[in-house]
């Protein structure tokens, strides 16, 4: 499932499947039943849409959660409750979580959930609400009533753009070098780096790093961890998952097909994800 719930679409921003009368619905439109192995990205409006109809394409169910939608973990009467999904999307959100809210996304992962975050670069607040995607990931993890800084990275508080090589070795990562393919590179366009806390997350590990960074717990630009039963990938930038075509009036970019890693990358995690791979 992929969040449209939480400015997603504030601003210029367009980071859900697909847009019908400017609210991402529940079901993307035309229906998902007539992707075919050759239906093109542009089937759906969103600028996130190259990847869920790849997905589609290998067979799995997507669906957005709308704004005014209830996020939950454990409400049975919720037909959107996370219970019911194997993998919650959420990229670049700029409207913070409710201490409700914070509590479903992290029960959700450490009983089993895959939870894909996504970032964007420090004051990118498209909003105007005060709260940027860095401060609202921080704040899930700082301020949840879970535990405290459960996936063991924080958000850093920085902007830069850079094509990185500095990729992991791991020839058995399944993310790196999964069924989608080898991730070589990744490409940021404004984008934010991460701070590693194994002491947190003995599970955390860097991907990929900023060009000049040693592959440590500084500067990283790709990470996952586990948390519980549970799996996390995060990605600082926005843009290698932008698949240039979105809502009229909205500037986008390619980055999906910028490089082969991008689509690569966000594919192999989320079967990871979905402890498919």
């Amino acid at each position: 499932m992929f969040d449209g719930s939480h400015g997603e679409l504030a601003g210029n921003a367009d980071w859900v499947l697909d847009v019908e009368n400017g609210v991402a619905v529940r079901f993307p439109s035309p229906a998902q039943s007539g992707i075919t192995s050759t239906t093109p990205e542009t089937y759906w409006t969103g600028a996130i849409s190259a990847w869920g109809v790849a997905l589609a394409k290998l067979g799995h169910q997507v669906e957005q959660l709308p704004v005014g939608a209830a996020l939950t973990y454990g409400n049975t009467s919720n037909p959107q409750d996370l219970a019911n999904y194997s993998v919650f999307v959420v990229d670049e959100p700029n409207v913070l979580f409710t201490a409700a809210e914070k509590t479903a996304i992290v029960r959700f992962v450490q009983n089993g959930g895959g939870l894909f975050m996504i970032s964007d670069h420090d004051i990118s607040d498209r909003n105007n609400d005060g709260y940027d995607s860095p401060d609202i990931w921080n704040d899930l993890m700082a301020n949840n009533s879970v535990q405290a800084n459960p996936f063991g990275f924080k958000v850093n508080l920085d902007n830069f753009s850079e094509d990185s090589r500095n990729v992991r070795v791991s020839s058995t990562n399944p993310i790196l070098n999964g069924s989608q393919g080898a991730v070589s590179q990744l490409s940021f366009h404004n984008g934010a780096s991460m701070t590693l806390n194994p002491t947190a997350n003995s599970t955390v590990q860097g991907l990929i790093w900023r060009t000049n960074s040693t592959q440590g717990n500084n500067l990283a630009m790709a990470a996952s961890s586990t948390f519980g039963t549970g799996r996390v990938v995060i990605v600082g930038d926005s843009s290698p998952a932008d698949d240039g075509t979105g809502s009229p009036g909205n500037t986008v970019y390619y980055g999906w097909t910028e490089n082969a890693s991008h689509s690569r990358l966000h594919m192999n995690a989320s079967l990871w994800l979905a402890k498919l791979q």
